[in-house]
């Protein structure tokens, strides 16, 4: 009887507990189709059963046994050989078996920074496409090209891992890798022939703070109160989230109109007869972080009536709202004039043709939908918006109050949509809403989950959102660099980086991207760095430049260059080395020049000197012995002399191998 009893109660105890899970877990990164630096100690790490042995073998004969942490962490170093493959990477825990496939060893590099570098080989639509874009989404069939897109993340705290996969370039995959990185990817991979592995992490619209850690960027004047801002801004979003329980979100793509709808009530906001009398009054146009939505992402209708004199010409008139920070859906009298519906064209000034049986004289109601995904938001410019004429005058001016009403916020890559009981006027008050523009939040989200992943280097397109703070950049971008550097524990790797190409930012200051492209420039004392020049293949009127080909060969040839030993190869254009003040004129000499200067046989042009008043005026240049001799009538004696100075500047000086100038200044010694 007694054996029973016992047996009895260690059958209990033995059923009772809790069997613990036995498992491998790795970060998205080793995954299928992973690149893999060739000739290193190569770091892959995850988590698994506290206690546990884990064995790792791979097809290239290395075998490693690491046992995981009381943490549940395990890290472990594993010797690759030189480019090739596809090989297995097997790791095996008791008896769990977990395979990673078709792993090539070969060159990786880091691609990051805003817009530019996002922008993707399919282009962003017909008003922002890339060149040829069809023809090399067709013919990108390569296996031993791949990229991993990390999914856009933003945190308070370092991330431990990031959302993405491997891809391989073929022509289902192509069009949604990064132009830029992409295109550095087939010069490298067509002169060295080897893998090549692209880890792709941007975001567009985004400052350099923002990819900055905290440790460093604290240090930098402007951000020394980052720390105690974070310590706030998380205290606000744990009330954040508290509230938004009680919300169903939505994640949403960007650009997918449907999760921009809410069908409850949208279509009573464009109707003439809605009572708006509720909502309150905004004056527009301006960004709405100015006025009563500071710190605010998400969807905000504004509606206005305007008054239409009986008599006027309702023919061939247009809506013109000036720019919409990010997209609009908009409406007269309940039916749709406009609207963009896609991210990307925050900067896109919007003029609708309005339908003459829309219009009717006497009163008449606009409504506005307006979504803002990240950063500023609201209909804003430095013009009036209103209707205007055949003639582009303005009929009916509409500056001035407009109705608002926020309808949904957006978060953390969702959309919620507000109701009754958790609205706009109750929602937790935030001075710092969790935003992509907000110090250290995307190194926290997009690159911190990367390290110590073995790369190559760095290659980085940036620069447009901290136009206007050039000086801070100074210090702000070497920063950075020297960050992850750190990070990575390799205070040697290269990062080569483009200038921000010329455009009309309409800022009021048409020397704001000058000097940025000058705070890109000082960079270059930096060890092992290389900035690529675009003057010659931007668009003014266009802040993502169609030609991201000529990018992506232009930073190649910086890392074939320099760490890959082809020395034949001239990797940038020439670099003013010296100039001399002599009475009238300036001579300026030039390194990087190859066989010589040219022009492509017109006029050089964006050169301006200026006397001891600090007055320029466009100087006439010419190329004689492989120098410039700069002269103007209007300087006697000329004391500085600047090259391509302007926000628009697309100057024409180049050396034998067709790269642009480096813009410059200097001043008489």
């Amino acid at each position: 009887m007694r054996n029973k009893y016992w047996v009895f109660i260690v059958f209990i105890i033995l059923f009772s507990c809790k069997k613990e899970k036995t498992e491998i877990y790795l970060p998205a990164l080793f995954s299928n189709h992973m690149v893999l630096q060739q000739k290193v100690e190569a770091p892959i790490w995850g988590r698994g059963t506290p206690g546990s042995d884990i064995q790792i073998s791979t097809s290239w004969n290395e075998l490693k046994t690491v046992t995981v942490n009381e943490k549940g962490n395990w890290f472990v170093k594993i010797a690759t050989p030189k480019a090739g493959g596809p090989y297995t990477i097997t790791l095996q825990l008791g008896k769990v078996i977990k395979k990673i496939d078709d792993v090539y060893i070969g060159e990786v590099w880091l691609a990051s920074g805003q817009s530019n570098m996002e922008m993707p080989v399919k282009g962003w639509g017909k008003d922002m496409p890339i060149d040829n874009s069809a023809h090399e989404i067709a013919t990108s069939e390569n296996p031993k090209i791949r990229m991993f897109t990390v999914k856009k993340e933003m945190s308070f705290i370092p991330k431990k891992d990031c959302v993405g996969d491997w891809k391989v370039a073929k022509p289902e995959n192509t069009g949604d890798f990064s132009a830029t990185a992409y295109f550095f990817a087939k010069n490298l991979y067509k002169k060295l022939k080897v893998p090549i592995g692209i880890i792709h992490s941007s975001w567009g619209g985004t400052p350099a703070e923002a990819w900055t850690s905290k440790k460093f960027v604290a240090n930098i004047e402007g951000f020394e109160n980052t720390e105690k801002q974070i310590d706030k801004a998380m205290a606000g979003q744990e009330k954040m989230e508290v509230w938004l329980k009680d919300i169903k979100g939505m994640s949403f793509n960007d650009g997918i109109e449907s999760e921009f709808k809410d069908e409850k009530n949208d279509g009573q906001y464009i109707t003439s007869s809605f009572n708006d009398v509720g909502w309150k009054e905004m004056d527009l146009p301006a960004y709405w972080e100015t006025r009563q939505l500071k710190s605010f992402d998400g969807i905000v209708w504004f509606r206005k009536n305007f008054n239409i004199p009986e008599g006027t010409n309702l023919k061939n008139l247009k809506l013109y709202l000036g720019k919409i920070d990010d997209m609009d859906d908009t409406f007269i009298n309940g039916k749709k004039v406009g609207g963009i519906l896609k991210t990307g064209f925050w900067d896109k000034e919007r003029l609708y043709p309005i339908d003459e049986q829309v219009l009717h004289y006497g009163m008449n109601t606009i409504s506005v939908k307006v979504i803002d995904n990240y950063g500023g938001g609201g209909i804003y410019g430095d013009k009036n918006i209103g209707i205007l004429n055949s003639k582009n005058d303005t009929l009916i001016n509409l500056s001035g109050k407009w109705k608002f009403l926020p309808v949904s916020l957006i978060k953390n890559g969702n959309i919620y949509h507000f109701n009754e009981n958790s609205s706009f006027s109750n929602m937790p008050e935030s001075d710092i809403m969790l935003n992509p523009h907000f110090p250290t939040v995307l190194y926290n989200g997009m690159i911190a989950p990367l390290i110590p992943f073995t790369i190559k280097g760095v290659i980085w397109y940036q620069g447009e959102s901290n136009v206007g703070r050039a000086k801070q950049y100074e210090t702000l971008f070497p920063a950075m660099i020297n960050n992850w550097r750190s990070d990575w524990s390799n205070a040697n790797f290269p990062f080569y980086y483009v200038q921000i190409a010329p455009f009309n930012y309409n800022n009021g200051s048409p020397l704001s991207a000058a000097e940025l492209r000058n705070a890109q420039f000082l960079a270059m004392k930096e060890k092992n760095v290389g900035m690529v020049v675009t003057t010659d293949i931007g668009d003014i009127n266009n802040i993502h430049p169609s030609n991201k080909s000529d990018v992506g060969k232009r930073l190649a040839l910086w890392a074939l260059k320099n760490d890959y030993g082809i020395d034949s190869i001239i990797s940038s254009g020439p670099l003013c080395k010296n100039a001399k003040f002599d009475k009238k004129k300036v001579i300026i000499s030039f390194s990087g020049i190859g066989k010589g200067l040219k022009s492509n046989g017109e006029k050089l042009n964006s050169f301006e000197i200026a006397g001891k008043d600090s007055v320029f005026y466009d100087a006439s240049a010419v190329i004689e012995d492989h120098r410039v001799i700069v002269s103007c009538r209007k300087v006697k004696e000329p004391w500085f002399v600047r090259f391509g100075w302007k926000n628009d500047s697309e100057p024409n000086l180049f050396n034998s191998a067709g790269l642009p100038a480096f813009p410059f200044i200097e001043i008489r010694k």
